[in-house]
């Protein structure tokens, strides 16, 4: 293809250097997912804020980021996959060094509103660019392979955070984006085709408007309401901002010819049941990666460093079996990918159980073998949950398949942290009302913790600022039992999230290419 401005031109290598662009792209964005987080203590002095308001940072950056993949699938129309794809990779490595450099808290907010449109356009186009770049029998490899972004990029960015937020400063956590983004588009420029143009249909901006509206109140009331509670008025407020909104797109989305997101991909059984698993996968993902942190730096004293070398594990295993199942499963018959994905989910539900068991003293084994077992389910499951939304739709829906996709995976790890945090506090609340109930001062056990504690108080190892008081040290004692408590169960609905996956997978009737699907791309997207 004499103009498309690859180096490697029709070359069958071809699809190996996309993936290598999309590989090196996207570990940026989804890095960016957790990276954050950990520098926001050390942003509220800097940026002349506090606590409550420095989080904004990350849920700006989230509602940005979940909005602005709708417009991808007609941004692409315009500009074309390689253009865009270079844009938002410029403007994604731009904004993070103006982050790097923001004096306070709303000029960041500003920068990292910019950094999520880059990145939010970033997610769906590599999809994308993968689905085009690889024959449907080989899409499933491909996305093995890239699954390993998905899994590891999140999994490093509390490391590699805390790493250099120890030895150098949180401004660090943003610049580290500057030589890997010039890399990404240097790569992209020089080995990325360029698309044939496509017909420009008029943008839907009731639809982007009102969609948009919905996603972001949505994932505000979900993240604020963990940390607000629940029947606050905001957050009330932000549900129903969120109903209306999507009231008001349903009701425009069958009156406009070309919809922000066409509904009758819906239709489609088989692709709506993948994006339920996808939205199960995102819950479990993040919804762990959020809980088992916590609890080893809250109960067994890790720092932050180490919690987050607590992920590391998974995801070299994940990383290690998601090219082999990828690569395996591509030659498959649709009931091997079923059972694949059955094993994979009923993998990761007992992988969630085998955390039911965490004690104040857990052992490194009680943590690691879970881990490994874990890192077996997400290799078992991402190639497949990858590849299989493009691989279910008409060609035309390509594009509106891979926003879906992003969308899934953004929604549904908000969720699970969301719902999990939730389950977690009444639970807590729960078992300390019942542990509560049982101690009586008569009690033989009670006695012997009581003459315990006053033993200790007496040789000096409590000590503080205070004399703790015998019944105060129990009241602790007891909480913390109850909080112990309350993570193994949250753990328990974890692996219940997970099973849910099992029959929906047996209720799909077709896992391979629609027949035909190897045919030359209509030139509309998102139709």
């Amino acid at each position: 293809m004499p103009d498309s401005g690859s180096l490697v031109g029709d070359s069958p290598n071809y699809k190996w250097w996309a993936l290598t662009v999309v590989m090196v792209g996207l570990f940026l964005p989804v890095l960016d997912t957790t990276i954050v987080n950990v520098g926001l203590p050390n942003m509220v002095g800097s940026l002349d804020t506090n606590t409550d308001e420095i989080r904004w940072v990350i849920t700006a950056y989230a509602m940005a980021f979940a909005v602005i993949t709708l417009a991808s699938s007609w941004a692409r129309t315009v500009m074309g996959v390689k253009n865009l794809y270079l844009a938002a990779t410029f403007l994604f490595t731009f904004s993070s060094f103006l982050c790097g450099l923001s004096p306070n808290l709303n000029v960041m907010i500003v920068f990292r509103v910019l950094q999520a449109i880059g990145g939010g356009l970033m997610m769906p186009l590599g999809f994308t660019i993968l689905t085009e770049a690889f024959p449907p029998n080989e899409r499933t490899k491909a996305f093995g392979f890239f699954g390993i972004v998905i899994v590891l990029a999140p999994t490093m960015g509390p490391i590699l955070g805390g790493y250099l937020i120890d030895n150098y400063s949180w401004r660090e956590i943003f610049f580290v984006n500057i030589p890997v983004g010039i890399f990404s588009f240097a790569l992209t420029f020089l080995f990325l085709k360029k698309d044939p143009k496509q017909t420009v249909v008029p943008f839907d901006y009731v639809g982007f408007t009102s969609l948009g509206l919905c996603l972001a109140f949505l994932l505000v009331a979900l993240t604020e309401g963990e940390r607000w509670g629940w029947t606050d008025h905001f957050v009330y407020e932000c549900w129903l901002v969120s109903a209306i909104s999507f009231w008001i797109y349903l009701f425009s989305a069958f009156r406009v010819k070309y919809p922000i997101i066409d509904i009758s991909i819906f239709r489609n059984w088989d692709f709506t049941a993948i994006m339920i698993l996808n939205f199960v996968r995102a819950i479990s993902l993040f919804g762990r990666m959020f809980l088992l942190p916590l609890f080893v730096q809250t109960y067994n004293n890790f720092p932050a460093m180490a919690a987050g070398m607590v992920q590391l594990p998974a995801s070299l295993v994940a990383g290690v079996f998601m090219p082999l199942v990828g690569n395996y499963a591509a030659r498959a018959s649709d009931s091997v990918k079923r059972a694949i994905l059955v094993c994979g989910f009923g993998v990761l539900a007992l992988s969630q159980f085998m955390f039911t068991f965490l004690t104040q003293v857990t052992s490194f084994y009680q943590i690691l073998i879970p881990q490994l077992v874990f890192g077996l389910s997400m290799g078992l499951l991402n190639a497949l949950l990858s590849s299989l939304p493009q691989n279910l739709v008409e060609p035309k829906h390509i594009g509106l398949a891979s926003t879906l996709q992003s969308n899934m995976l953004q929604v549904g790890g908000a969720i699970g942290v969301a719902v999990l945090g939730n389950i977690l506090d009444h639970r807590t609340t729960y078992f300390m009302t019942e542990y509560r109930s049982h101690i009586t001062q008569g009690a033989y056990s009670v006695q012997k913790t009581l003459a315990e504690i006053g033993r200790q108080i007496h040789n000096g190892i409590f000590q503080g600022t205070g004399s703790p008081t015998i019944q105060a040290e129990l009241s602790k004692i007891v909480h913390n039992q109850a909080s112990i408590s309350g993570y193994n169960q949250t753990f328990l609905y974890a692996g219940l999230f997970a099973v849910v996956g099992i029959p929906i997978v047996l209720l799909m009737r077709r896992l391979s290419p629609r027949t035909g699907s190897t045919a030359s791309r209509e030139r509309v997207v998102g139709e």
